[in-house]
């Protein structure tokens, strides 16, 4: 099973998709949202030419676990993509992946660090592993 990792972002949409055993994950290329207006039909593309069975999408809460007005974006994204693609959407905290992503990245080269859309790539990735982790 195929699980395609999303990180909504208003600017940029970091893509991660797993292998057919949920082994390994690799992050996609960045939709960027102001290059891209028809980014909902750019990510159905890819869920369906990746052959992906799930969709797992980031959802921020606040401290305490509660929803906040970028969740609330983010719910009816994915309520727009499922329908869109005809796939389960599911949702995993993403609270502080982005700080995460941002750790992670400092070790890498300098280009690498300077793209800011790597971060969401590897936000996408930390998705996606979360998820899997809450799945066992």
């Amino acid at each position: 099973m195929k699980l395609i990792g999303v990180d909504y972002g208003q600017r940029r949409i970091g893509i991660a998709i797993t292998d057919e055993n949920g082994e390994f994950i690799r992050s996609l290329p960045t939709l960027d949202r102001k290059t891209t207006p028809q980014y909902l039909d750019s990510l159905c593309g890819t869920a369906k030419r990746e052959q992906a069975s799930q969709i797992v999408v980031g959802l921020p809460l606040d401290e305490d676990g509660g929803e906040t007005v970028m969740s609330q974006e983010i719910r009816a994204f994915a309520v727009r993509l499922g329908r869109m693609t005809g796939l389960p959407v599911h949702f995993v905290d993403e609270s502080l992946t982005s700080k995460r992503a941002n750790v992670i990245i400092r070790y890498r080269k300098r280009k690498y660090r300077q793209n800011k859309g790597n971060t969401d790539k590897v936000a996408a990735c930390l998705i996606l592993e979360e998820y899997m982790r809450e799945s066992q």
